[in-house]
């Protein structure tokens, strides 16, 4: 389960009072109660801010001081994408305050505003939690939650972005972007094992370089790009979140994305998907009709995904030993069933 590291909340939100109450006048914070069980990368902390007789709920989003999934943070980078998109009538959150500093909380943070609504479990995977919203919808509803967000990606690699746009979201725009995502991911991988070895990931990583396709349209992509990153409401999209992992590239990139983890998440686990979810060929087809682009290398990068999956699934598992919640011992970090289902698809595809 997503559990925080951070073990100094209570203090957290007392220095951050302090802070906001220095621009905004006397005001209180008190956290949510869920607010211990956030993400497994940033920590993301919900709580209340009260002033003049009013309420609002507000979302704070810190860089990890502690353990790291991700070699690196750039919550700047995720805060500029989101204010951009939001201009651009995407349904980004609002970011409200930014601090890069670590003067006042440890780390650099920002805040936006809550959305209510509901996304599709991550942990249990939905097709697992019968008592979730996926769980509980009806086949109709669930189809209609990968429509939206098929529609809002689609939406997505549609938008135009000047020079300075993209400059300001702050995205390397290298001239071969395949090339560096692998170079970012290989080192990623190392920096995860710490000189251990990881076969299935070394061929996965050997076959990517080998058979890079040619790039079709470069533009942002979201990079975690799936349902369980969307807030729905009554099933229509309310939010799109998570850009930690936005990057500049080929947007079939984020199609890929969707259903390959939608699949390590049902099927790899040996579990059945629920009546109503979509297909990756009528995905693949709509998201053809809305772009105008093709997805003619979507195996290519579905295996992409399935790495890039098994080499973050390398630090969440460590997390989990870190945690305390897996013993020193385990060797799940390469031994799970991401990894499998990346060795099954690999080996169906030399």
């Amino acid at each position: 389960m997503p559990v925080s590291t951070e073990k100094d909340f209570q203090s957290k939100i007392e220095k951050l009072e302090n802070w906001l109450a220095s621009k905004e006048g006397p005001l209180k914070l008190t956290p949510h109660e869920s607010s211990l069980a956030s993400g497994f990368s940033n920590e993301t902390f919900v709580f209340d801010l009260e002033k003049d007789n009013s309420v609002e709920t507000l979302v704070l989003r810190l860089e990890p001081t502690e353990y790291q999934v991700f070699p690196n943070y750039d919550l700047p980078m995720q805060a500029s994408i989101m204010k951009i998109l939001r201009g651009k009538n995407m349904l980004t959150p609002e970011v409200i305050y930014e601090n890069y500093d670590d003067n006042i909380l440890g780390s650099g943070f920002y805040i936006m505003r809550s959305i209510n609504g509901s996304a599709p479990s991550d942990n249990p995977p939905y097709h697992m939690d019968m008592e979730g919203m996926m769980g509980k919808a009806t086949p109709t509803e669930r189809h209609k939650v990968w429509v939206e967000w098929l529609d809002h990606l689609s939406h997505l690699h549609n938008l135009e972005f000047s020079s300075d746009e993209l400059r300001n979201c702050k995205i390397n725009t290298d001239e071969d972007p395949l090339g560096m995502h692998l170079d970012y991911y290989q080192s990623f991988l190392n920096w995860g094992m710490e000189g251990e070895p990881h076969e299935i990931c070394s061929n996965a990583l050997d076959w990517l370089v080998k058979n890079k396709p040619p790039l079709q349209k470069l533009t942002l992509c979201w990079g975690d790009a799936r349902p369980g990153n969307v807030l729905y409401e009554n099933f229509s999209a309310k939010a799109l979140l998570d850009w930690e992992m936005a990057n500049f590239g080929d947007p079939l990139m984020d199609l890929a994305w969707g259903f390959a983890i939608d699949d390590a998440n049902s099927l790899a686990l040996n579990v059945p998907k629920l009546e109503g979810t979509m297909d990756e060929e009528e995905g693949r087809i709509i998201w053809e009709n809305k772009t105008g682009l093709s997805s003619e290398f979507f195996t290519y990068y579905r295996i992409l995904a399935l790495f890039k999956f098994s080499v973050i699934m390398v630090r969440v598992a460590k997390r989990l030993i870190f945690n305390e919640i897996m013993p020193l011992d385990s060797d799940f970090h390469v031994n799970n069933h991401v990894v499998a289902f990346l060795d099954k698809e690999l080996n169906e595809n030399n």
